[in-house]
C-alpha cells in the first residue's frame, strides 16, 4: 500500500508540474525584439530600451489610448531596420510593436516568421503589394510591403489592438463618407 500512495503521491506532484508549465505558456506573450506582446510593461520596455538607445515619448495612441515609445533601428542588429514603434494599452502593458525597414528584407522576415507562426493570409506577387499574416494565440504578426515604397513594415499587435484599429478605421470611414454625402 505504501508504494501505491508514494506513485500516486509522484503522480500528482508530477501532474501538477505540467499543470503549471501549461499555464504559464499559456499566458506568456509573442515575443518580439527581446519582450513580450501582452506581457512587458512600459516601465520594463522604456528601462530595457534606455540601456541601448535613445527612447522618445511619442504621446498616446489613439486605438489603445495608452503611450508610446520610438527608437531608430540602430541598437537592434538588424539589417534595415530604420524606426521601432512600442504601442502600450491604458494599463501600460505592451500591445504592439512596428517595425520600418528596407523592403528588400521581406522575404528574409518572412522566412524568420514561417516556422515560428502559423501563416493565415498571403499575397507575394513578383510585382505589387507583398503581404503576409501570422497569427498566435493572442497576437497578430503582419508584414506589408507596399509596392511603390522603399519601406515595408512588420506588425506584431494584440488581437484586441487589431479590433480596435478596425472598428475605428470603420467608424472613420463611416462618418467621412456622411460628411462628403451631406456636401452634394
Amino acid at each position: 500500500m505504501k508504494s501505491f500512495t508514494a506513485s500516486l503521491k509522484r503522480s500528482l506532484c508530477l501532474s501538477a508540474i505540467a499543470l503549471g508549465s501549461i499555464f504559464q505558456c499559456a499566458f506568456a506573450g509573442t515575443p518580439v525584439l527581446g519582450f513580450e506582446v501582452g506581457v512587458s510593461t512600459f516601465e520594463q520596455v522604456n528601462a530595457g530600451l534606455a540601456k541601448k538607445t535613445r527612447v522618445e515619448n511619442t504621446g498616446v495612441n489613439k486605438f489603445s489610448n495608452g503611450p508610446m515609445l520610438k527608437t531608430d533601428g540602430s541598437a537592434y542588429e538588424i539589417d534595415g531596420l530604420t524606426e521601432v514603434l512600442y504601442i502600450f494599452d491604458e494599463q501600460k502593458k505592451l500591445m504592439g510593436v512596428v517595425m520600418d525597414m528596407n523592403k528588400s528584407r521581406f522575404d528574409a522576415i518572412y522566412q524568420f516568421l514561417a516556422p515560428k507562426y502559423k501563416l493565415s493570409e498571403q499575397q507575394r506577387p513578383f510585382v505589387g503589394n507583398q503581404f503576409a499574416r501570422f497569427r498566435t494565440a493572442d497576437s497578430t504578426i503582419e508584414l506589408d510591403a507596399p509596392h511603390m515604397s522603399f519601406e515595408m513594415s512588420v506588425r506584431y499587435m494584440r488581437n484586441d489592438l487589431v479590433q480596435k484599429f478596425k472598428a475605428q478605421s470603420q467608424a472613420e470611414a463611416a462618418a467621412k463618407k456622411k460628411s462628403e454625402s451631406s456636401k452634394f
